[in-house]
């Protein structure tokens, strides 16, 4: 467990690929067991490819269907109307408060058509409150916006509703991130004998030489490298990022995303809203939370700065003792990307309940190295393992001890005393969404396997969070992301997961960091580990 190991299967050939290449299907003879007999179920047929394209499908439904023709044809968030439905002087607890927005273009004429993407929250400063808006589309350039009513206010709370994104502008972001296979490009380095070279990889490469591809047939996933001329493939042994400065959006649809057109606030005219404890108040929740729970949307709400989530009840963890007492006699799993890499600085250089084993940097300088730690006297084992390829790091880094998720489930036993917390999204927000749909159905496919194997493992699905306005919207936007969310909420229903809504934390608390801080991320990790003691 402690040694360096090879644990990405890759079969390299060499061929002149023009498109990537994936198998039909796959078959599995699935047994499921009982306590007293085994039940031998009929070979299960799996064609991956046409559940992608189901789940894509989807997605792609709730895209407006619209052609960009001039910015000020384009919705404007300055000229919009925005009014209470239901305005009363008090709300009950309870209730919902209803918001109407009505789009108008920077003409001031009347939007026909929906699709635009707004962000919403109800929030109260004071009161350390706040909770998402649920976005209701009309399709006719009007929507409500439902915000549930979860805390007595008298009269700070504020609505903001930000129109992130004008429909012209989703239309735009979905169409150029389906025009190539990403807007990112990688170099991989080999290294043989003394010899050392650099080639283009990626997704999928259109050139006339000599092609290296590494498939796991298994998960049907693939990417590709130049073969390097004297040298094998199977000496690949770094990879970095590299920026390619390619845009698919014309320069008219750039204009949609200057940094003064994203996250327009529309509410800031709207009144107060005060709220009394009426008899009809919602009643408390007593159950605690478990995985296999279905998250509603909003799922939940701050309220003195601890997230309520709205259908079972959260743990507080403040302490390293806290965490220890979940923890102890346990191995945890954390397979993603760096916001995951948050958890694992947060126990061994925060509340320091476990000690790195052989990794003398520390901080984000490790991001792109496999981690493990260990508190000896309380028999806690932690790792920290990335997602696979891709993985946006600029500097070259080891990875052949990169894996794909699904791979890293398959290779564990699991029962009772395994955790594992698995997210992915931030390094995916740049290629188009079947490869990261692909990558999540193998997941859940993954834990399917284990589940019937070891129905006692915990697992958790954190989703990825809200990023902000200030970012390059084409290549990591969170329209990106947030079509990523739905594609979770999607895949990872009906199976027995804690599902930590982090991107519906992050929009109530207002928190646009890439890894957020502060109570943000104190209340992703108490509802993580909710899940995992429950």
């Amino acid at each position: 467990m402690y040694n360096t190991i090879l644990i990405l299967k890759l079969r390299p050939t060499l061929s002149k690929p023009s498109s990537i290449i994936f198998q039909d299907s796959q078959k599995h003879l699935i047994e499921k067991s009982s306590n007293v007999n085994i039940q031998k179920t009929q070979l299960r047929r799996y064609d991956l490819q046409s559940e992608v394209n189901a789940i894509f499908d989807k997605i792609q439904k709730l895209i407006p269907n619209v052609q960009f023709t001039n910015f000020n044809r384009s919705t404007s968030g300055k000229n919009s109307k925005v009014f209470i439905v239901n305005n009363k002087e008090q709300y009950c607890l309870g209730e919902d408060l209803v918001v109407q927005v009505d789009m108008y273009d920077h003409l001031g004429n009347r939007k026909t058509y929906g699709g635009d993407f707004i962000k919403s929250r109800l929030f109260s400063q004071k009161l350390g409150a706040s909770v998402s808006g649920r976005v209701e589309d009309f399709h006719n350039g009007s929507y409500h916006i439902h915000f549930p009513l979860r805390w007595v206010d008298d009269g700070q709370a504020k609505v903001s509703i930000r129109l992130w994104h004008p429909s012209e502008g989703i239309a735009a972001l979905w169409r150029a991130r389906h025009a190539s296979l990403g807007v990112l490009g990688y170099q991989g380095k080999y290294e043989y004998l003394g010899k050392e070279a650099i080639t283009t990889c990626g997704f999928q490469l259109n050139t006339p030489e000599e092609i290296c591809e590494y498939k796991d047939e298994f998960y049907e996933e693939v990417f590709y490298c130049i073969k390097p001329k004297g040298l094998p493939c199977e000496c690949l042994n770094n990879m970095r990022a590299v920026d390619i400065y390619v845009t698919n959006l014309t320069a008219g649809e750039r204009s949609l995303f200057n940094r003064s057109n994203v996250g327009v606030e529309m509410a800031g005219s709207l009144d107060n809203v005060t709220v009394t404890d009426c008899e009809n108040h919602p009643p408390t929740l007593n159950i605690t939370c478990q995985t296999g729970m279905s998250s509603p949307i909003p799922s939940g709400y701050f309220y003195n700065y601890t997230w309520h989530p709205m259908y079972c009840r959260m743990t507080v963890y403040k302490t390293g003792d806290d965490y220890i007492k979940c923890l102890q006699g346990k191995s945890l799993y954390l397979i993603g990307d760096s916001t995951l890499l948050q958890y694992m600085l947060h126990f061994t250089e925060t509340i320091k309940i476990v000690k790195y084993f052989r990794n003398r940097e520390g901080g984000w300088n490790s991001w792109e190295k496999t981690l493990e730690a260990l508190n000896m006297d309380k028999d806690i084992y932690i790792s920290y393992k990335r997602h696979g390829f891709p993985l946006e790091s600029f500097n070259f880094y080891y990875f052949k001890e990169d894996m794909y998720a699904s791979r890293q489930i398959d290779q564990r036993a699991g029962g009772k005393d395994t955790i594992f917390v698995i997210t992915m999204g931030q390094h995916f927000r740049q290629f188009p969404l079947k490869i990261y749909i692909r990558r999540a159905i193998n997941i859940r496919r993954a834990l399917e396997r284990l589940f019937l194997r070891s129905p006692e493992t915990k697992v958790i699905i954190k989703t990825e969070n809200t990023r902000g306005a200030d970012g390059h919207q084409e290549r990591t936007g969170d329209f990106h992301g947030y079509t990523q969310y739905l594609v979770l909420r999607e895949v990872f229903q009906g199976i027995n997961v804690g599902f930590v809504d982090a991107w519906d934390m992050t929009v109530a608390a207002f928190t646009e960091l890439v890894h957020p801080l502060g109570f943000t991320f104190a209340n992703i990790m108490s509802l993580t580990f909710t899940f995992a003691s429950s």
